[in-house]
């Protein structure tokens, strides 16, 4: 336990910071709910934030960390791309969206943020393992924007759809 809460204390503010958004964001994707569309692309804008400022770094450690960040990008874009399904998905009037509810947002960004969490912690602990464990955190982080950068050519294309998708007509209104 004593190694646990060393790890807490030295972890940079920012890093709650970002664990909160991202919670907070995954809760409240749990219910249906009437959005702003540029609120939509707050969690992967976070993610691909992320994950291109882990290359950066990454890249002056070794020089396989663009072509295994793009690798794995591409791999998570395809997997959002072709995998995701955006049913219950509307467009509405005043640039707002209706999104379902669906624990798949929680369980994703709290994946993602673990997995980049404890690669981090790992480093700090254990710097002999740095090649390693940087490929390993460049994995992730490419294959985490990857998706998001996958989904939200998905949700634009489901948004498009909608938004271009003739409006019922109300009953008796002809």
């Amino acid at each position: 336990m004593p190694a646990l809460t060393a790890i807490l204390a030295h972890t940079p503010r920012w890093v709650f910071v970002v664990f909160a958004l991202l919670f907070v964001l995954g809760v409240q994707g749990l219910r249906p709910r009437r959005v702003a569309l540029a609120r939509v692309f707050v969690t992967p804008a976070v993610f691909v934030a992320w994950g291109l400022s882990s290359l950066a770094s990454a890249a002056q450690a070794t020089a396989m960390a663009p072509v295994a960040w793009a690798l794995t990008a591409a791999g998570g874009f395809a997997l959002a791309f072709f995998a995701v399904r955006l049913e219950g998905l509307g467009a509405e009037p005043g640039g707002r969206v209706r999104l379902p509810g669906s624990v798949l947002p929680l369980a994703r960004n709290m994946l993602i943020f673990a997995a980049k969490y404890v690669l981090a912690a790992a480093l700090a602990l254990h710097p002999e393992a740095r090649g390693r464990l940087i490929l390993w955190d460049i994995a992730v982080s490419g294959a985490s924007a990857g998706y998001f950068i996958g989904w939200t050519a998905r949700f634009l294309i489901a948004y498009r759809r909608t938004a271009a998708a003739p409006l019922p007509v109300a009953p008796g209104g002809g």
